[in-house]
């Protein structure tokens, strides 16, 4: 009787903890504010589909796991100036790619999340666009952040430390 009372009590603990990918990508957003992504200067360059013909990457970690950021920027006639002179006007979307350790080992353990700019989830979890796309980069890991020829230079965000998060 003490086995089968002790193997239920670690299944219902364990999945008390267990996050979905909806949770995952409230709390992700979040956090973005919290660690600066959000304010955080932007070298734009050009793009095109999915991303938008304007856009930024801002790069990071989170609670430790790396965190790339890409603001995607459009509208009709759209320029890096006009974005420049007023970026909230031109955001159309958020998307971000978060290492996390175990979450999808066959595909490098990304968390994909596409968010409209007031936060409402669009896309969370293991997007097969994203990953389809992804897998192209050069270097095995899945981002383009790094290839200077096709992306601006990207804004590296420190994480703050445990200090600064008891001040804020």
């Amino acid at each position: 009787m003490k086995k089968i009372i002790l193997a239920t009590t670690l299944i219902l603990s364990s999945s008390v903890f267990a996050q979905t990918d909806k949770q995952i990508a409230d709390e992700l957003f979040s956090a973005l504010g919290d660690q600066s992504f959000m304010s955080a200067q932007q070298n734009l360059y050009l793009g095109g589909p999915p991303h938008g013909p304007v856009r930024a990457v801002v790069e990071g970690s989170i609670k430790g796991n790396k965190t790339i950021v890409k603001f995607n920027y459009g509208g009709p006639d759209i320029t890096a100036d006009k974005v420049s002179t007023n970026p909230k006007k031109w955001l159309k979307a958020i998307t971000v790619m978060q290492k996390r350790s175990g979450y999808d080992s066959a595909n490098k353990d990304w968390f994909w999340a596409k968010y409209k700019p007031n936060g409402e989830q669009l896309k969370v979890g293991k997007v097969e666009e994203c990953i389809a796309c992804h897998k192209s980069a050069s270097g095995n890991d899945y981002t383009f952040a790094h290839n200077e020829q096709a992306n601006a230079k990207v804004t590296i965000i420190k994480e703050k430390s445990w200090f600064n998060r008891l001040l804020n």
